[in-house]
């Protein structure tokens, strides 16, 4: 089952909390979650409580798909609270109580049980008022509410972070448009300088060798020199141009807008893609030649790299 939108960036980063109150008791669930490659549960239930954790299992895993969830289920015996009439079994509690002196007496880390704990031992209460009789009362509909409640709480919290992130993402990716917009403007210029600086190198490596006998550069006629000359210069400038590294940007760009657009599990897609940029930014600094190409290298690379931090967040 997919979220209940797709036009969501959820986060992984969360939390979410929902209690029922009964006629035998109040039950409360408690989300909250960190990042993880994959759906990692843990549970901290009361032993009286553990029937119920396949039901949230299940739950969570039709409605989330990525992140270290810590689920936190607990219990409160608002019958016994509330019933002035009832009586403690006066023999029972004492045995419990002897019992906790004689373990107390041999271990000096043992803590004392709370009242709530001795309560909720059973036959200290009568059973009608004990815990298992409290819980066999809440229905397995107000389970599922309780359930749904805190997963929908849980999710709000995760997408308001996540459009968050989304608008970051956004921001950065308009950044890196600019760059790659301003240098293919620049990019003609750059390339004839590049080839006329390289043709001037190269004609000035040729007069300075002129006097050397080992160079019979007498044997090419000087129009036919230069033409080479101009024609290695050439094919130098084609080999440092990036225009093709602008435009597979530009898709990347592209592709990236459009995922955060569809929302959903994306967090995986935008990793790969942050791995994509990051190629290119390289192929941009490894083939430059000049200072802006270099500046602009640079620059590209710190943005993704902030970009890549933050898609660790996302799910």
């Amino acid at each position: 089952m997919s979220h209940p939108t797709d036009l969501n960036v959820y986060s992984m980063t969360g939390f979410g909390n929902a209690e029922i109150n009964s006629s035998a008791c109040k039950l409360t669930l408690q989300l909250k979650s960190v990042n993880s490659r994959y759906l990692d549960l843990s549970f901290k239930t009361p032993e009286e409580l553990s029937s119920h954790e396949g039901l949230i299992r299940d739950a969570i895993f039709a409605r989330i798909k990525r992140g270290k969830i810590e689920c936190k289920i607990g219990w409160q015996n608002t019958s016994t609270l509330t019933d002035t009439h009832t009586t403690i079994h006066a023999e029972t509690l004492q045995q419990v109580l002897d019992l906790q002196q004689q373990i107390l007496n041999h271990s000096a880390t043992a803590q004392p049980m709370t009242v709530h704990t001795l309560l909720n031992w059973p036959g200290v209460l009568p059973s009608s008022s004990g815990a298992p009789s409290a819980l066999t009362q809440v229905q397995a509909t107000e389970i599922d509410a309780l359930i749904n409640d805190a997963i929908t709480a849980f999710l709000a919290s995760r997408a308001g972070e996540g459009a968050h992130l989304a608008q970051t993402l956004n921001d950065r990716l308009n950044a890196i448009a600019t760059i790659v917009d301003s240098l293919r403007i620049q990019l003609p210029e750059l390339l004839a300088h590049q080839e006329a600086r390289l043709a001037e190198r190269l004609l000035k490596a040729v007069d300075a060798a002129k006097g050397d006998v080992a160079i019979a550069t007498s044997a090419i006629p000087t129009e036919e020199l230069i033409e080479r000359i101009r024609q290695e210069a050439s094919l130098t400038a084609i080999r440092i141009d990036v225009a093709e590294e602008l435009d597979r940007l530009d898709g990347h760009i592209a592709n990236a807008r459009k995922t955060l657009k569809n929302g959903g599990s994306i967090g995986k897609k935008l990793d790969f893609l942050m791995q994509e940029f990051n190629r290119e930014a390289n192929t941009l600094g490894s083939k430059s030649a000049s200072l802006l190409q270099t500046q602009a290298s640079m620059d590209l690379k710190l943005i993704i790299e902030q970009m890549r931090e933050q898609v660790q967040n996302i799910e």
